[in-house]
């Protein structure tokens, strides 16, 4: 069964039915009618609590659409760029508060005209009775800080994703004291659900941490120690001249990693192994790579790739850079979004993502990029991403960006032009904010702020002369 209602794609699933009805039928005194109460009540709830993820969702001009299943319903959208931790944190609330909106409304109405509410027809008391007890238990049972419930997802995004495994231990703990609560309780349905989440949570307890990927993105880092002092020498030194810009240096050492020379240097009385080392062969290939880009030596760099590719996972860095170099950059973007996706955020990931995103005119993702790192960024760099965002129309990203800076820096400049991204934006309260800031920390300009053209809708709030006077005509 789907529908559309309020511009949201709705399908409603055969066992959301099956569901609805097992839940309504332990009162073995309910009539049949009032089951077909019982479930009418129980769909209109979750689909207010869906509505409320759902509206807060189109916020940010994304389609959402619901499915209403077995275990209740989901919400699902894909954002076009992402959405910050607030936004998320919103998102997952806003079903609960929808659910206690409703019973709010419900029982404001009890209270204000309570003879109204008694003599209503039998069907509709009842069905009253049920919205109360089903939105107010299911927005507080909503709320229990467990993965993958909405209290589970706000605490997700509150502590953010450097503390998923926190968020983990938290949601299973919770869950363990709940299976407990409902065993003595002989509630098998809680039982049951609480199981189900602990054992998602504890499964994602014992997957890899991400954020180790984050801190050392490169492999090969956490396999230097089980190299020789020797090598690991060679290798430092080889790097080095990279850094310098020395590709011929880089080269020759790469040689000497190639030729084994100094893999047994360090290994005692045992006899040096036959050629180099599997893991320094590919790193003296990638620093042949790398010397060849700084020679604008496309097809050789691309060469000493595949060779290095033979031997492992070759730095995603290199990967992309000897993809642009070579004329593709549809392949780059898709090795240095993949390296991301993995946790790697090193401005030699990031930046030529960022480069190959504007090159492609697909300046909102190089903005949300950019701001993903805006820590690693210089000012000047941030805020000429933000100019790029702010002239292609991606008004919330440029605001974002320029906020950044200035949290960072405090320049006056920086939350007035914040302030006009949001503007444009149609954010008239955040970009009042920001003028607030911006006069705070010394931006003086009235007559420029008079008469641009950007902050034309925030003029005409009345606030805006409270925040900086109009000037005086000469």
């Amino acid at each position: 069964m789907s529908f559309r209602l309020f511009g949201v794609s709705i399908e409603i699933q055969m066992g959301f039915w099956i569901t609805a009805a097992l839940l309504g039928w332990p009162d073995s005194g309910m009539p049949d009618r009032h089951i077909v109460i019982w479930v009418a009540v129980v769909l209109i709830s979750v689909l207010v609590h869906e509505l409320g993820h759902a509206a807060a969702v189109m916020r940010h001009k994304i389609e959402p659409e619901i499915t209403l299943h077995w275990m209740g319903g989901t919400t699902a959208w894909l954002p076009v760029l992402p959405l910050r931790r607030r936004d998320h944190v919103l998102i997952s609330a806003a079903g609960p508060a929808a659910g206690f909106a409703l019973w709010g409304v419900l029982r404001l109405f009890g209270v204000l005209a309570p003879g109204v509410y008694a003599s209503l027809p039998t069907p509709i008391y009842i069905a009253i009775q049920y919205l109360e007890a089903i939105n107010l238990a299911w927005s507080i049972f909503n709320l229990i800080p467990v993965l993958p419930l909405d209290g589970g997802h706000i605490l997700e995004h509150a502590l953010g994703p450097r503390r998923a495994r926190i968020t983990a231990g938290i949601s299973l703990a919770v869950a363990a004291l709940l299976i407990v609560f409902f065993l003595r309780r002989h509630s098998y349905w809680g039982v049951f659900l609480f199981g189900m989440a602990a054992m998602q949570n504890l499964q994602r307890l014992r997957a890899p941490n991400p954020e180790r990927l984050r801190a050392a993105p490169d492999r090969r880092a956490a396999e230097a120690p089980s190299l020789p002092g020797a090598v690991l020498s060679l290798i430092r030194q080889a790097r080095a001249a990279l850094a310098s810009e020395d590709p011929v240096g880089a080269r020759a050492i790469a040689e000497q990693l190639l030729a084994g020379d100094g893999s047994g240097s360090e290994l005692g009385g045992e006899a040096p192994p036959a050629g180099p080392l599997p893991a320094a062969a590919l790193v003296a290939h990638e620093v042949v790579a790398w010397s060849y880009l700084l020679e604008q030596r496309p097809d050789d760099a691309r060469a000493a790739l595949a060779r290095a590719q033979k031997l492992g996972d070759v730095d995603a860095a290199l990967v992309g850079a000897v993809l642009l170099a070579c004329g593709k950059p549809k392949d780059a973007r898709a090795a240095l979004e993949a390296a991301r996706a993995a946790g790697d955020d090193r401005k030699e990931i990031v930046g030529p993502l960022i480069q190959v995103l504007i090159a492609q005119g697909d300046i909102a993702r190089a903005a949300a990029t950019a701001l993903d790192i805006v820590e690693q960024l210089s000012e000047e760099d941030a805020r000429r991403m933000a100019s790029l965002a702010f002239d292609d129309g991606a008004f919330e990203w440029a605001a974002r960006l320029w906020e950044a800076v200035f949290s960072r820096d405090g320049q006056p400049e920086d939350a007035y032009d914040a302030a006009r991204a949001h503007a444009r934006a149609g954010e008239s309260r955040m970009a009042l904010d920001l003028l607030r800031r911006a006069v705070a920390a010394g931006f003086t300009d009235a007559p420029r702020a008079w008469s641009d053209a950007a902050l034309a809708s925030v003029r005409a709030d009345d606030a805006f002369e409270a925040v900086l006077p109009r000037p005086e005509r000469a």
